[in-house]
């Protein structure tokens, strides 16, 4: 009966200020939307590989190679099958070779898959994965078999079973018929083992002999299979038996990599958990997956969501504090009819819990409506659909809702029971005592987390800007990449460079800015025993004059002075050991020019040594330096001219702020996150500010009826209402700067060229706050000092 009794009560009370009850909801709903989507993203980003039921036992071999001081992914071939025949403790082991620039025809049109496997076919037994139709039993050995994931194969044949069908695969544009053998199910989103088609390890090595430079006679796939040094394309990994010893395993490991290891090849071998690879791969080269993790990313998505939620609570608790001390009255005459209380405290406790319930459905059905839109932000796609996930995230918000509205309600019936009876039954202790340390601090905290993500945002954003307007090294305006795919280079080249609109042509194996490395190992010119790390690129004829760099001593790469060489860069003279510079050999080549030191990969990475091998025959980039007059014509010009060279790869092209947005997609996912998260904030803190600048006006009506009786202005009535807010504002500034400028500084430690902390960010911060902080209040405040003075003090 009492719970009924409550229930109308709180009803009643929502009912009779529905300002504020609505001030409340909106407030506890988008604080509550944002943990949702903040909860479906960082459960799935925690639930990387566990559809993997032996994930705990799985690990990935790796490679510390001591020559280049990086860890590989990709470890020898023969790794594989030497440790598991070697070590009793490996139960099962597979093999797994990427491939990314496969095609698969559909009607006339080649359309690009990029998440292509090859492996064994126990692969689907260790990692769980269920076979739908079709059979594995002679996978291995078939010479043109095809493994589909459920959804590829509704993509290329519908709702027909494609198990004995044939389809057509195209590599370095040599096409493959293959007939499909099965159908899998597919792999969940948040796997680091992409695999949307699958093939044996024999077509892997066909395809490793395709893309490498050169192998001479050994290029075979026994070469590939029994070599210790030339065999480094593939990753390992091992299911270990149940109470195996890893650490016992790894000192075994280290014994066999001595073993095979030689001057020119450092083995050293450890194992890494699958269940570690997504968020512990960011120093590993050839990871082998486009998926990373970024957990301080992630930690700071939980606290800036916890926060937003504290914002809202915050704003709750205020006006439910301003809204109590309403009700003193009531609350005192229900003490004096013989309510205990218990009673009383499980009274405002139920109305608590009941506006955060009532919120709820509604965040749930916001956040699934922003998911698609968010996922943008968060650069990942996961939906809010009905899965155990699901019932875990209503789980975790029905206890967070229910928690943090008990909490609330606790606390405002706490705070009344500090009240005297006889006091509060005379109007004594009933204003909203706007000088409350608590409330001062409410507000300051709100104030102080918008600052901050504000600040952070600027920053992010200033970074990113720098980014795009730094001198790289070379000339940025009017050079467009376009990927060769399957056309004749040479011929594309000779056809479009007497075109007056074309100023330059070259190519390269990749064009700078990018995220791909060759790591080279060279030994000093001056100290052959010492090998140096350097990074390494192919080029074609013409590459610093195309790209717009100056070339310091001796000359480019040019057809009528050399048919080979390298060119280096400033940093890599005193790295190779060079003296006279010009006309010295390296392990590739001789030395024909030097180059300014240029930005070949992101600002987050400082400049490093670098060789530039002359090899037309191994570019994959065209670079094109165009006029800036007809831009559009010129592209038009391209395109024809791209399409009569032959080749069926479609004309994809790129300018290089084109490729930094893609280098930079992180950070500036980071700032729009972060901005994202400062509105929400900020708009939260604002119908808090609004709800509490309506129950001050109305506390003080009396005290500006009799100010203006007196003589005061509107003006001055509105400074009066405006000034502790702005006092505020003043603090939370102060307390917030310090707090942002340790966050930006910490975050500028990513990048090795980095812009300045300005002081305008915390200026514009600031004054931002400030200004939306008046503009919320500012209404409230003039509809107060605009009051007829008649109707305040009628009564008195």
């Amino acid at each position: 009966m009492n719970i009924r009794n409550n229930l109308l009560v709180s009803f009643r009370h929502l009912k009779a200020d529905k300002t504020n009850s609505i001030i409340n909801i909106a407030g506890l709903t988008l604080g509550l939307a944002i943990v949702t989507v903040v909860l479906v993203f960082v459960l799935n980003e925690l639930g990387y590989n566990q559809f993997v039921p032996e994930r705990n036992r799985i690990y990935r071999l790796l490679n510390y190679n001591a020559a280049d001081n990086n860890t590989w992914a990709n470890t020898p071939f023969i790794a594989g099958e030497t440790i598991a025949d070697q070590f009793p403790e490996v139960e099962q082991f597979v093999h797994q070779y990427n491939i990314y620039d496969i095609e698969i025809k559909k009607n006339s049109e080649f359309i690009a898959e990029p998440n292509m496997i090859c492996t064994e076919s126990n692969f689907f037994s260790m990692f769980g994965i269920h076979v739908l139709h079709g059979s594995l039993s002679d996978f291995d050995q078939a010479q043109k078999e095809v493994l589909l994931s459920k959804s590829l194969a509704k993509k290329y044949f519908g709702k027909q079973n494609p198990v004995g069908k044939i389809m057509t695969l195209r590599s370095h544009g040599k096409e493959f018929p293959m007939e499909v053998a099965a159908v899998y199910a597919d792999i969940p989103e948040n796997s680091t083992i992409k695999a949307s088609l699958i093939t044996n390890v024999d077509f892997g090595m066909q395809h490793l002999r395709n893309s490498l430079i050169s192998m001479g006679d050994n290029s075979d796939n026994k070469h590939f299979r029994e070599s210790w040094e030339d065999g480094q394309f593939f990753t390992n990994y091992f299911l270990l038996k149940k109470g195996a010893s890893v650490s016992a395993i790894e000192k075994k490991m280290k014994k066999l990599s001595v073993e095979h290891s030689t001057d020119n090849n450092k083995l050293s071998f450890s194992l890494q958990p699958l269940t570690k690879i997504y968020f512990g791969s960011q120093k590993i080269v050839d990871n082998n997956s486009g998926d990373l993790g970024n957990f301080p990313m992630l930690l700071i998505l939980i606290f800036v969501g916890i926060l937003i939620l504290i914002i809202a609570y915050i704003n709750y608790l205020n006006l439910a504090f301003a809204q109590a001390f309403a009700q003193t009255k009531s609350w005192a005459v229900r003490k004096v009819c013989g309510a205990s209380g218990k009673n009383l405290l499980s009274q405002m406790v139920l109305e608590s819990v009941l506006l955060s319930v009532l919120a709820l459905p509604f965040a749930m059905e916001l956040a699934h409506i922003s998911l698609p839109w968010l996922s943008q932000f968060l650069g990942k796609s996961y939906p809010l659909a009905f899965s155990q996930k699901f019932l875990i995230i209503t789980g975790i918000l029905l206890l967070i809702t229910v928690a943090t509205g008990a909490l609330a309600g606790m606390l405002v019936s706490l705070r009344l029971s500090t009240f005297k009876l006889v006091e509060t039954l005379k109007g004594k202790n009933v204003s909203g005592t706007p000088k409350v340390g608590w409330r001062k601090g409410m507000v300051i905290f709100q104030i102080t987390v918008f600052i901050v993500l504000f600040a952070v945002m600027l920053l992010v954003q200033k970074q990113v800007h720098y980014a795009f307007h730094k001198d790289l090294g070379f000339k940025k305006a009017g050079l467009l990449r376009v990927d060769l795919g399957d056309h004749n280079y040479q011929l594309f080249k000779q056809e479009i460079k007497d075109n007056p609109n074309i100023l330059d042509v070259s190519g390269a194996l990749w064009l700078p800015p990018t995220t791909n490395a060759m790591y080279v190992s060279l030994p000093r010119v001056d100290n052959p025993s010492e090998k140096v790390k350097v990074r390494g690129l192919m080029a074609d004829y013409h590459f610093a004059q195309t790209m717009g760099m100056h070339v310091l001593l001796g000359s480019d790469f040019d057809e009528t002075r050399n048919s080979s060489g390298v060119l280096i860069n400033q940093s890599a003279i005193k790295a190779l050991g060079l003296k006279d510079i010009i006309g010295e050999k390296t392990a590739f080549g001789t030395v024909v020019g030097v180059v300014n030191d240029f930005n070949m990969y992101s600002l987050h990475q400082s400049i490093t040594p670098m060789i530039i091998v002359l090899n037309p025959a191994m570019c994959r980039e065209v670079a094109i330096r165009i006029s800036t007059n007809n831009i559009p014509g010129t592209i038009g010009f391209l395109k024809k001219e791209w399409k009569a060279s032959g080749g069926t790869t479609a004309f994809n092209f790129r300018f290089t702020d084109d490729a930094l947005q893609d280098i930079y997609e992180s950070d500036i996912r980071f700032s729009k996150i972060i901005g994202l998260m400062a509105v929400i904030a900020i708009f939260i803190a604002s119908l808090g500010l609004f709800g509490l600048s309506l129950f001050l006006s109305r506390q003080r009506i009396k005290e500006i009826g009799i100010r203006k009786v007196n003589g005061a202005k509107v003006s001055e009535v509105m400074t009066l209402l405006n000034m502790d807010f702005i006092k505020w504002v003043g603090i939370a500034f102060v307390i917030a700067t310090p707090m942002a400028w340790f966050a930006m500084n910490k975050w500028l430690e990513n990048f090795a060229y980095k812009t300045s902390l300005s002081w305008w960010i915390f200026a514009l911060a600031g004054i931002l706050a400030l200004g939306i902080a008046l503009l919320t209040v500012s209404w409230q405040s003039w509809r107060a000092a605009t009051r007829n003075p008649v109707e305040a003090l009628r009564y008195e």
